[in-house]
């Protein structure tokens, strides 16, 4: 289930908030004490005991069970036949293992409690298949972590034990071996954690210590030993993977407490890994997360409007308010995150930041990416080169990367030979066209679409993309021949030299021949009949590369790509990390030139 729409008010000092159209990542973002955590307690007691008058939700159903149950595919909470068929769907008991249609919260106290041991039982239960209360995921979770890791080590013990039945039973009948394709419990832990931690890994569980055991190099040690800020995200991660939520509503506040921002991008990351069709509730002051999150939804909750107005503003990367969180973002204490940054060029640069950070994952971990601004931002990557790639800042090393559309295709080899390989340019126009793999997107749907649909075809999919970049053939080229003329034409300056100690009237000639040079400069940058030479020789090359496929590095892709998200009915956002997850897992190469820059960085 999804909440798609949101109305609440008389909550002080919130009077009136409401959304609409909510993606399944959903940031909260405001200053303190606007009342965002009163808000999110308030959407929490509704869904405890339905009593809450002042806050009414319409919730979308993200699976047939939930369809099936109430029999059409939304409920409006404000109706109370509605609200009872949700709370019927709330109210049921569930297993440990494989939560479905359930609401939990991860409140801002994250504190792990200490545990009390485990009784040891030669044999227990599968508690995968043990039943909790239905309002164990509101519980809070420092109490949950002590559930988690003994459902851990239950597990492992309970396997052992079948194992060991399954064995005698099968030398009893006769047998002389034993199938041993049996999957270790530790495993999405394990993945887990060397995501988040990584290269530190989780090895195994000590029952006997009743503790987790994890290596660092040749080093083990217990999971106690972790920093704080590592073991909260542990017993989040771990309380998550637990459970596997599917088809739920994850309600999160604060989620930046306490860690590192690159840690709490990986966090976010990986809760979003985990299940499917859940929809996440961050309450954040972190501009990180909100410039992270603007291809999904980010609500910005206003103090209160004299005129009683709505207090909740949707912010969209299109606007000024996200211009502005985008540069909230840029701070000198980025020296303080590590030896190696990767400053990435982009006018979505925030946006940027989130997409490499799935694609490297835990690949080149002595490199933190910070956002550098856009093209537009950036005055001079000379200047850039000299005053930041090519110094070390107080230990730090910085590097560049910039999209295709950034720099001169005739300056990008001079600016990486000048920077010593620390700037380089991609080989495509944006970063959104190597998403544009007909393979990789045609695994994206597999398990979304019926067999016979467009999107399981890759050769549909071929023909889909190709009719999207020819309705962007024009767009293309005149972006291509503004760049050029743009470049060409340069800057404006009537600034004479030798003007120190002149008349007025010296000054006055001095400054005229200087705009007479540059008027001349700038005329034959304008000069029509090159310009529309230009014009029709990049259109015929960019649409003869339709033929050969070149054109998935010359046209645009991010307007491309939004085009056939729309056209697959999925937002964008969501397709990115589809696309990233479906090329990482059946290794389809499509993002291999940006790791080898990175690699060559290393």
């Amino acid at each position: 289930m999804r909440i798609d729409k949101i109305k609440s008010g008389c909550i002080p000092p919130v009077n009136r908030f409401e959304v609409e159209c909510l993606s399944d990542l959903v940031v909260i973002a405001g200053p303190n004490g606007v009342g965002k955590s009163r808000l999110i307690t308030s959407f929490l007691n509704y869904f405890k005991s339905f009593k809450e008058a002042n806050t009414s939700f319409e919730i979308i159903a993200t699976c047939d069970d939930e369809y099936n149950a109430w029999g059409k595919d939304r409920l409006v909470t404000s109706d109370s036949l509605d609200a009872q068929k949700l709370r019927t769907l709330l109210e049921r008991n569930q297993r440990r293992r494989n939560l479905k249609s359930s609401i939990i919260y991860y409140e801002s106290d994250r504190s792990i409690q200490k545990i009390e041991p485990l009784k040891f039982q030669f044999e227990y239960e599968d508690p995968w298949e043990e039943q909790i209360g239905k309002r164990f995921s509101f519980n809070p979770l420092k109490s949950r972590w002590q559930d988690t890791i003994h459902a851990v080590f239950k597990k492992i013990q309970s396997q052992k034990s079948f194992i060991a039945s399954r064995a005698i039973q099968l030398k009893n009948e006769g047998h002389k071996s034993m199938n041993l394709e049996f999957a270790d419990p530790l495993e999405p832990f394990r993945d887990a954690f060397y995501k988040l931690l990584g290269p530190k890994k989780l090895v195994r569980a000590d029952i006997q210590k009743q503790t987790l055991i994890y290596a660092e190099g040749d080093r083990e040690d217990d999971i106690r030993s972790l920093s704080s800020g590592e073991k909260e995200v542990l017993n989040i991660i771990f309380d998550f993977i637990l459970r596997k939520p599917s088809d739920c509503i994850v309600f999160f506040d604060e989620p930046e407490l306490h860690l590192h921002p690159e840690l709490l991008h990986k966090l976010i990351t990986t809760l979003r890994s985990v299940g499917k069709n859940n929809q996440f509730f961050l309450v954040s002051h972190s501009p990180a997360v909100i410039s992270a999150s603007l291809e999904d939804s980010v609500v910005f909750l206003t103090p209160p409007k004299p005129d009683g107005s709505n207090q909740a503003v949707l912010v969209t990367p299109e606007n000024s308010t996200s211009d502005a969180l985008h540069k909230l973002g840029q701070s000198i204490g980025v020296v303080a995150l590590g030896h190696k940054i990767a400053l990435i060029e982009g006018n979505d640069s925030s946006l940027d930041k989130q997409t490499y950070g799935q694609i490297l994952e835990n690949k080149y971990t002595n490199f933190v990416l910070q956002p550098a601004g856009g093209k537009d931002q950036l005055v001079s990557f000379d200047a850039i080169i000299d005053n930041i790639l090519n110094r070390t800042i107080w230990g730090v090393e910085f590097y560049m990367l910039a999209d295709r559309d950034a720099a001169p295709d005739s300056l990008s080899d001079d600016l990486t030979s000048k920077s010593g390989g620390r700037f380089r340019v991609l080989d495509r126009y944006h970063l959104e066209n190597y998403f544009l793999d007909e393979n990789v997107l045609a695994a994206c749907f597999e398990d979304q679409e019926a067999g016979d649909s467009w999107l399981r075809n890759v050769e549909d999919i071929g023909e889909k993309l190709q009719e999207l970049a020819r309705t962007h053939l024009s767009y293309a080229t005149a972006l291509i021949v503004s760049k050029h003329v743009r470049l060409k034409a340069g800057n404006v300056s009537v600034m004479p030299k030798g003007c120190a100690s002149k008349s007025d009237d010296e000054l006055r000639d001095l400054i005229l021949a200087a705009q007479a040079a540059e008027r001349d400069r700038v005329l034959s940058a304008l000069d029509g009949p090159s310009t529309e030479t230009l014009v029709r020789q990049t259109y015929r090359e960019l649409e003869g590369s339709l033929g050969d496929g070149g054109w998935k590095k010359k046209i645009p892709g991010k307007p491309i790509l939004a085009s056939f998200a729309s056209a697959a009915k999925i937002p964008v956002g969501r397709l990115k990390s589809l696309y990233i997850a479906k090329n990482a897992a059946y290794q389809l190469g499509a993002f291999d030139e940006i790791e080898q820059i990175f690699q060559q960085w290393s």
